[in-house]
């Protein structure tokens, strides 16, 4: 059997080695995990936009006026996700140490996902698409930065350049970007198959 047709043969991902599906299973974890994280920031800076007075109290009164305005706040629910109650951490942070940790953490999770991404060709065997996986990223990353440089402001939800940046990086926060390359690789791989020489 020479290569062509042995490389037509192979399947999508390698099921005798399955350590992809702990690599997925991290991104779907880690991708959950952040966006609780982002909700919690993106819910509780909404607030101090909102309530300004909120800058000038201390935590323990910061942490009754939500307790007893929670229920006209409508700030509550961002992403698709619920905050009923704020991590009593964020009291005691200004808006600008919580923007600053809020853009840290959209840093990180890039660097994250990336490096998800890439142990993910490791061991589906396409560690030869490591370039491709390097482009995509970078071309995101590009379209993310100017989209966030036409939102006004203090990139808030809600802004349009803002809430195109934010899908565009939810898309980097799936395994989405390694999981294309190998299948692409792999329809390739299909598409370059020998049609089959049946006898006269």
């Amino acid at each position: 059997m020479n290569d062509a047709v042995r490389r037509s043969r192979q399947p999508l991902l390698p099921w005798r080695k399955p350590w992809w599906l702990l690599v997925i299973l991290a991104m779907l974890l880690a991708g959950f995990g952040q966006a609780w994280g982002k909700s919690q920031l993106n819910c509780y800076m909404q607030a101090l936009r909102e309530n300004p007075q909120l800058n000038a109290m201390e935590p323990e009164q910061r942490a009754l006026f939500w307790t007893t305005n929670s229920p006209t706040l409508t700030v509550m629910k961002v992403d698709y996700y619920e905050n009923q109650e704020p991590w009593p951490l964020l009291h005691h942070a200004s808006f600008k140490t919580l923007w600053i940790v809020k853009w840290t953490l959209a840093l990180g999770i890039v660097v994250l996902f990336f490096s998800l991404d890439a142990l993910f060709l490791k061991v589906a065997g396409a560690w030869h698409l490591r370039a491709a996986l390097a482009t995509i990223y970078l071309i995101v990353c590009a379209m993310m930065a100017i989209f966030l440089g036409l939102a006004p402001g203090e990139f808030a939800p809600g802004e349009g350049g803002y809430d195109v940046a934010t899908e565009l990086l939810g898309f980097l926060q799936s395994p989405l970007p390694s999981f294309m390359l190998v299948f692409v690789r792999w329809l390739h791989a299909r598409g370059r198959q020998p049609a089959d020489k049946t006898p006269a």
